[in-house]
């Protein structure tokens, strides 16, 4: 008997839609389906070297550029809507010929608006269903636009848990949700702690650089160059899959291109600190581990804004401005913070099986 296939594609906005999607990948994976990954770039890179047995198809993404002053992110994003608009139409029609040639039964879409088809079982999945933009009558807008695109899919899966008290606060529980099918899956990790505690030496912090340029790089140089101001041990990832991979060395520190899952957990599992942009993938991820987060919003990023604020009132991190920071003063003031670990639950292999079983009726 033939296996269904399924096609996946995530969002090229960031790292965290791509490696989001391991996890339920290998569940799915372990139901016995064939996988299809639409993907390009070093999300490619990432998702290739988590599933080589998965079939990859390219697939251009958004392409999504930040300014480098945060101040200028709306104007920044409100003038790449074109481009926006034509790679959902463009995905639109890349799957309609991609499902000629191969037949697929199910259709996941990680926050790609065009990535559905009428005749084929489609699910979106989505943390964002609140969009923070700055302004109340902006966010309105965007809520109505995206729920326009949302309910042209067959159901709508959140990497959240449901209540008031939940991974990203208002984003994924907003008052009205889209008419549809809709599930809290809970969180996404493709990372877990190892019973091998003695892998790595112990480090003051671990630093993960994530999300588009000119900001990546920026950050990846703000915590080099103030790492090796230290006298600590650390470590940087500095989220550049593509090329060399070999680490940079200094007196006290470590800068890896890149690091794969079972590298990532290890280095997280020998630092005190983890520093971070608060991305919401990179929040899920690290629930497991139980460690003292500090958060460093991308400036102007009101998603990752917003996060590190909801995170800090409930005690699981602290954050600070780009602007100005200094690594010094946040590490010294997380050593006085009593951090509060929150709990991590994700779906299970059978309700998994049941949510997809749904979906073919």
């Amino acid at each position: 008997m033939n296996k269904q296939k399924i096609c996946i594609a995530p969002l090229d906005w960031g790292l965290g839609h791509a490696t989001r999607c391991i996890q339920l990948a290998k569940a799915l994976m372990q139901l016995d389906y064939q996988i299809y990954i639409a993907s390009e770039g070093y999300h490619e890179v990432i998702l290739r070297e988590a599933l080589p047995s998965a079939t990859f198809l390219p697939l251009a993404g958004y392409r999504i550029q930040y300014s480098k002053n945060g101040k200028w992110f709306l104007l920044k994003m409100i003038v790449q809507i074109p481009k926006i608009l034509f790679s959902i139409y463009y995905e639109r029609n890349w799957l309609r010929k991609m499902q000629k040639q191969f037949q697929f039964d199910i259709i996941i879409s990680d926050n790609r608006f065009g990535f559905h088809h009428k005749n084929i079982p489609s699910v979106f999945i989505t943390h964002q269903l609140n969009i923070q933009t700055g302004s109340s009558f902006t966010n309105a807008v965007v809520r109505w636009l995206q729920y326009r695109y949302i309910r042209k899919f067959n159901s709508l899966w959140i990497p959240d848990i449901e209540g008031k008290l939940n991974y990203a606060g208002i984003l994924s529980n907003p008052v009205v949700k889209p008419s549809m099918p809709t599930w809290y899956l809970g969180a996404l990790s493709r990372l877990s702690p190892s019973i091998d505690k003695t892998i790595n030496e112990p480090i003051q912090f671990l630093g993960i650089v994530s999300g588009p340029e000119p900001q990546r790089t920026l950050f990846e140089n703000t915590l080099w160059m103030q790492g090796n101001m230290g006298d600590a041990p650390f470590a940087v990832v500095a989220g550049r899959p593509l090329g060399n991979n070999e680490p940079s060395l200094s007196n006290k520190g470590k800068l890896y291109p890149h690091a794969n899952g079972a590298d990532l957990a290890a280095l997280i599992e020998s630092a005190e600190y983890i520093i971070f942009r608060g991305g919401y993938t990179s929040l899920m991820e690290l629930i497991p581990f139980q460690k003292k987060l500090i958060l460093i919003p991308t400036p102007g990023q009101t998603e990752q804004e917003y996060l590190a604020s909801w995170w800090e009132a409930n005690g699981w991190a602290i954050s600070f401005s780009q602007e100005n920071f200094n690594l010094k003063e946040a590490l010294d003031k997380a050593a006085t913070i009593e951090f509060v670990q929150p709990s991590f639950h994700s779906f299970s292999i059978e309700t998994l099986k049941d949510k997809l079983k749904d979906l073919t009726l």
